[in-house]
């Protein structure tokens, strides 16, 4: 079975390829999804044998394997952890990134294997004001056009702070999720379980509104 498509391989190996750092795909699969499990490491292994070696992969399971998975404090499977070798920007994927959200996971691969999420210098201030840990959970489906945007902030902004962990989430793997969170429309990102938001925003609106969900738990100091 060969998920990605002749043409798509040429191009994916152009980008990946020029990569200047290595990327580490961690996957953790789970027994309670196995199909889509499957899916998604085959999928990795397409990955990385397009990448000319920029891509490694690293698997485990959910069930088998829970220290690891608390190491990342992964507790839904399948999901996609992208880091380098020597660090953990907090970028994570749940569920398989098929549609649309193929773009989000390869641009969280490049703006890993470029070591720079390209936030704006004013962006970058406004994250350092963070003193606690924030969880940003972007929900999505496979089929909307604008959530790859939203889901990629949300990386770029874990890339940019230490304190920053940020999934983008399949609300069709995931509706014990979507329905907790409430999600009615997507993109939908979730602060801290205490803030949300719609819509893929621009940079500025976005990181404000991270800080705001930050700020109703008390986790940023106000320069």
């Amino acid at each position: 079975m060969t998920i990605i498509q002749e043409k798509d391989r040429q191009v994916l190996a152009q980008r990946l390829s020029a990569l200047p750092n290595t990327v580490k795909l961690v996957v953790f699969t789970t027994n309670q999804q196995p199909e889509t499990s499957e899916l998604v490491s085959h999928l990795m292994q397409e990955l990385v044998s397009v990448s000319g070696g920029k891509l490694t992969l690293e698997q485990h399971a959910l069930e088998a394997e829970p220290t690891v998975a608390q190491e990342y404090g992964i507790t839904h499977a399948p999901a996609i952890v992208v880091r380098t070798e020597d660090k953990d920007y907090g970028v994570r994927y749940l569920g398989a990134p098929a549609g649309f959200e193929f773009a989000s996971l390869i641009g969280a691969i490049e703006d890993v294997g470029k070591g720079d999420p390209a936030l704006s210098p004013d962006s970058r201030l406004m994250l350092a004001n963070l003193r606690n840990p924030v969880h940003i959970r972007v929900f999505v489906t496979y089929g909307c056009p604008y959530c790859p945007a939203a889901v990629r902030m949300a990386h770029k902004l874990a890339m940019a702070s230490d304190l920053i962990t940020a999934e983008g989430v399949s609300s069709e793997e995931f509706p014990e999720l979507a329905n907790h969170y409430g999600v009615m429309a997507v993109p939908k990102t979730v602060v801290n379980d205490r803030h949300s938001f719609e819509g893929a925003l621009p940079e500025p609106a976005f990181v404000q509104q991270v800080l705001r969900g930050a700020s109703s738990s008390g986790l940023i100091i106000v320069p």
